[in-house]
């Protein structure tokens, strides 16, 4: 599918299914083996199922890696077609997805010096939120 969102939900499997309620619920990036202790309860027991299902939900567009936190997100829209970026709080570690455009796209791709041909860009924005930046004083 070329549309920006995916309107019919994907089967997904027990363990997919899993894993992307467990990245919903937790509210906050989660490394593989977080995700591992909070899915054992349901008796997904081994790191490579959990890497196998992340990697599923992310071809998906259902979860993104974080790749400055080795971190996984469900999608923010469901799912996406691989055009995002994030601003990450440094103090609370909320994430905020940001949708990209064909063009926003295209202009990050085209940064690529000539001796690098460009297959895909990640953009993290480091930031406070609202609820971590200080109160300045008018």
């Amino acid at each position: 599918m070329n549309a920006a969102h995916h309107h019919d939900a994907p089967k997904l499997s027990r363990n997919q299914s899993e894993i992307l309620s467990c990245l919903r619920d937790s509210g906050e990036p989660l490394s593989a083996y977080a995700i591992l202790d909070r899915v054992r309860k349901s008796g997904i027991s081994h790191p490579p199922t959990v890497y196998r299902a992340l990697n599923d939900l992310m071809k998906k567009g259902m979860v993104h890696r974080l790749e400055s936190r080795s971190a996984f997100v469900a999608c923010g829209h469901g799912a996406c077609d691989g055009k995002f970026a994030f601003a990450i709080c440094r103090a609370c570690d909320k994430v905020v997805e940001i949708l990209l455009t064909d063009e926003d796209q295209a202009l990050l791709l085209g940064l690529a010096p000539e001796e690098i041909s460009p297959e895909q860009v990640t953009v993290e924005i480091a930031g406070l939120c609202d609820d971590c930046r200080p109160t300045r004083l008018a």
